[in-house]
């Protein structure tokens, strides 16, 4: 017994080794990465509470405030704890991400291997889950660093409920609901977890047939309850991005069939990645609907049909299936047809099954073992080598929105995405042709290119005015749909009529801080002195940049104006050199040039002057 107990500890030792050494030759080259702009800002660097690090004032506001959209506590405080140790350096938040998806590796393996007591099965499904494809987009964008945490803690998860299940007590009961806990608090997807243990239950520990079912069901209501938590906390934290662009339930549905069978097509040949994959918007054509439907109802029945003789496929198929419900698109949040950050936890059920079947299958082939060993290694040696070159393109926005663009077409959010990506470096004129050809895919997105200054003009102007115009009549409270209509009658010179619309929008919602970082920018500095208001700027400019935290440079431009409107010109121009540090820390080398320009004026005691704000009510 000695003998074998010491054999089964030293065969997953070089496992266990084997795994990490896969994550890290794969995800390494992420220490040399930095920041890619997309809601990475959101997440870390512009946020104030996450920058300055952990405190209690900050640990309470992560469990207390939605972030990012979203209310996801842990994933927050492993942010701050990441600013708290390295600063705003990418280098070290993109190391964090690798050594959390390492341990969820490592702790799948020992789950598995604890449910199943398969070891080298296990081992596989583990190494697939580590360098799959698929997960670049988890691992190396720092802004998802819900997934490898909240993947950490799933996988723990499982692990405690075996070893619950296996001698049953209130304290392993207690370690399994505060892993599932922490999961669900570090990504809502995990709302799932009732579900994944029931199947657990059914198979591998095949509880249904020694326990009573109403007893199961009873087991997991306070992972239920917590679950419920988390999902009503996300509804209202994402209640403005909820099927915010009307998507017909018919559209949802039919985008939703087909993101399966698009999933199971990545799990077994992951080509043409991207971080965003636009919404077809429309519906699909017959075949397409039809053929994957067909798949799913075909895969399904299998699973049902063999459930006797090979249970493990209901429990990998309907694990992939329920996973991915609450992010399926039924239930429409952001722009996306699907995305692969999605399949993180959901494809681990179709790889256990489809290991399992393999392995029954050729139970009776000669040299089987051999042969595995060969396939196994082949499988993940390719998979690390498409990982690997598909991490390469997360280096930084300019090699991940061309490389998006490449693979996907009329994509108007990588477009947007890839335009404030490129205002930032002071890539002005290439950010401009980027957000007009947004534009061109979708003249809804005219006026709307985030931190990018695109002028529009003649007819394009006119019929997004038109649009506009008409949205803000038709939804009078839709605060989005003003602040854009507002931006574009800036550009029609009617810069009056826009501040009424922004004025609205605080009407609406008093701390917008669009609508206040707009209206500070027009009281300070707009040509025309009837529309100036110094001390209203200023109080709308502070407003704003506290709202975002204290370290927006745009922000601090627009107050350093505001200062300097209201004569206070030593207050501008340390707030002007305060932002030109945040615009240089962020590699936006126009905006500081910008801040130089303007700290001369400062100095010479001479405000600011916006001469696109000159009034031409008349066109």
């Amino acid at each position: 017994m000695y003998s074998l107990r010491f054999s089964l500890k030293t065969q997953k030792l070089p496992i266990v080794l084997a795994l990490t050494a896969l994550v890290w030759i794969v995800f390494g080259q992420t220490a040399h990465f930095s920041w890619v702009r997309y809601d990475d800002h959101d997440y870390v660097y512009r946020s104030g509470r996450v920058t300055s690090g952990l405190s209690f004032s900050n640990v309470a506001w992560a469990f207390t405030h939605f972030h990012a959209a979203n209310w996801h506590p842990m994933t927050t405080l492993s942010h701050m704890l990441d600013c708290q140790l390295f600063g705003v350096n990418p280098a070290w938040h993109h190391f964090s991400s690798v050594v959390i998806h390492a341990l969820a590796t490592i702790a799948l393996f020992f789950a598995l291997d604890s449910l199943t007591g398969k070891n080298w099965r296990s081992a596989f499904v583990a190494g697939v889950f580590a360098i799959h494809p698929l997960r670049a987009e988890s691992v190396a964008w720092i802004a998802e660093r819900k997934d490898v945490l909240s993947g950490l803690f799933f996988a723990l998860t499982l692990l405690a409920w075996s070893y619950y299940v296996r001698r049953k007590s209130v304290t392993r009961y207690l370690l399994a609901l505060l892993a599932a806990a922490l999961g669900t608090l570090s990504k809502p997807m995990l709302v799932t977890i009732p579900f994944v243990l029931l199947l657990i239950d059914y198979w591998p520990l095949n509880r249904f047939r020694e326990e009573k079912i109403v007893w199961l069901l009873l087991e997991k209501i306070p992972f239920a309850l917590v679950a419920t938590v988390s999902a009503v906390a996300t509804v209202l934290a994402q209640h403005g991005q909820i099927d915010t662009f009307g998507f017909s339930l018919p559209l949802r549905f039919e985008n939703a069939i087909v993101s399966y069978a698009i999933y199971l097509r990545q799990l077994i040949w992951p080509v043409d990645l991207a971080v965003l994959y636009p919404h077809p918007e429309k519906f699909f054509p017959f075949l397409t609907i039809a053929g994957s439907a067909a798949l799913l109802i075909a895969l399904s029945t299998i699973a049902i049909i063999y459930r006797k003789r090979f249970p493990f496929l209901l429990f990998g198929w309907f694990w992939f299936i329920g996973m991915l419900v609450p992010v399926i698109g039924i239930v429409q949040v952001g722009r996306q047809a699907h995305a692969d950050r999605y399949t993180y936890l959901p494809l681990i059920g179709i790889t256990i099954a489809l290991v399992w079947l393999i392995a029954e299958l050729t139970v009776r082939w000669r040299f089987r073992k051999q042969i595995g060993a060969l396939v196994s290694a082949v499988v993940i040696i390719a998979l690390s080598a498409c990982a690997y070159h598909q991490t390469t393109f997360w280096r930084n926005a300019d090699s991940l929105w061309p490389h998006t663009l490449a693979v996907t077409t009329n994509n108007d959010g990588a477009h947007l995405a890839f335009a404030t990506s490129l205002f930032a470096e002071g890539k002005t004129e290439e950010a401009i042709a980027h957000a007009r050809t947004a534009a061109e895919i979708r003249p809804a997105n005219a006026g709307v290119y985030g931190e990018v200054p695109v002028g529009l003009e003649g007819k394009a102007l006119d019929e997004a005015i038109l649009f506009w115009s008409a949205r803000v009549e038709n939804e009078p409270n839709n605060i989005g749909a003003r602040n854009t209509f507002g931006v574009l009658l800036v550009q029609k010179h009617q810069t009056r009529a826009a501040v009424e619309q922004w004025e609205s929008v605080l009407a609406l919602n008093p701390n917008d801080g669009n609508a206040q970082s707009n209206l500070a920018w027009v009281f300070a500095t707009a040509p025309d002195a009837s529309l100036r208001n110094g001390t209203r700027a200023v109080e709308l400019a502070e407003r704003a940049l506290k709202l975002a935290g204290g370290i927006n440079p745009i922000l601090y431009r627009t107050l350093a104006a505001a200062y300097a409107e209201s004569g206070r010109f030593d207050d501008a121009i340390a707030t002007a050199e305060r932002g030109r540090e945040f615009a240089e820390r962020e590699g936006n080398r126009e905006l500081a040039d910008e801040f130089v320009a303007v700290l001369n004026r400062y100095r010479q005691q001479q405000p600011m002057r916006d001469a696109s704000l000159e009034l031409h009510e008349d066109l």
